[in-house]
């Protein structure tokens, strides 16, 4: 068993460590204290290197199809040529230590970030563009996988909206939800990208975005940005009158106004899972 545990490891080292997959192997064989030629077999046709080679290739394109799931809408604003060049250069850099392909993605919006020309005199809205989308999609990655409301008995919705003017109800917000500072309005090309569908490059537009999980259904939306101040607010603070007096300072809006607005639109807020009724 630790002969095979050595070999796992030797195999491993090769596969994911960067760099020429000849020096791979030779750092392998010193670091295991093994040799290639014997672990892997050369066959009339196939070296042991070229051997090794098809199991790391393959270890690459695997991760390289994890990624493309994951940021689809990414895939399609750079084309194909370019998101796979930037995707390899990423999976170099930082490769993936986790055991978990999940983790793989999560730095991808930070290294696109990095990538940026360092030239101030560059007009970055071509370059900021896929960043946003990265985060976007990684939201979206994330809260289909985070602790939502399902199977728990605090799912109840009110049928007196009213009450929540006078500050009667509990609300809090999911815990699955997450609110992002966009520079584009992305949800409508990330949902037709979804769909398969063709759609026009969005303009530089700031945007307010709700994420969140219902029923196991991921929802998004854009948001006014009193109701993503309202949701940030109590997110923070977990109180539905401190979240209002917040906005109403934050946003200049006359309380009373606000909360007029709130009973319209907590309903909404429910329905999309950003906020439930709390026991």
């Amino acid at each position: 068993m630790i002969e095979l545990a050595n070999i796992q490891h030797w195999l491993t080292s090769i596969i994911i460590n960067p760099g020429p997959l000849n020096e791979r192997i030779r750092s392998a064989d010193q670091v295991y204290k093994l040799d290639n030629d014997k672990v892997v077999r050369s066959s009339y046709n196939m070296n042991s290197g070229q051997k090794i080679g098809i199991y790391a290739r393959g270890y690459v394109l695997r991760l390289m199809e994890c990624m493309l799931a994951e940021y689809p809408a990414v895939h399609y604003l750079l084309g194909e040529d370019l998101f796979n060049t930037f995707v390899r250069t990423y999976l170099i850099n930082l490769p993936s230590r986790s055991p978990d392909l999940y983790d793989l993605g999560k730095n991808f919006a930070a290294f696109l970030k990095a990538s940026q020309p360092k030239n101030n005199g560059v007009d970055n809205e071509m370059f900021d563009l896929p960043v946003d989308l990265a985060k976007l999609e990684r939201a979206l990655a994330e809260i289909s996988r985070m602790k939502g409301l399902e199977g728990t008995e605090t799912t109840n919705e009110t049928d007196e909206p009213m009450l929540s003017f006078f500050g009667a109800v509990n609300y809090q917000t999911s815990p699955c939800l997450m609110l992002l500072r966009l520079q584009f309005p992305l949800v409508d090309f990330v949902r037709t990208v979804q769909r398969d569908g063709k759609t026009q490059i969005p303009t530089k537009k700031d945007t307010l975005v709700a994420i969140s999980r219902k029923k196991y259904a991921v929802t998004m939306n854009e948001t006014e940005a009193w109701q993503w101040t309202f949701l940030q607010a109590l997110q923070s603070s977990g109180s539905y009158t401190n979240a209002v007096d917040t906005t109403a300072q934050t946003c200049d809006i006359p309380k009373d106004t606000l909360m007029a607005d709130l009973m319209l639109w907590i309903p909404l807020a429910v329905s999309f899972g950003y906020v439930y009724v709390a026991e």
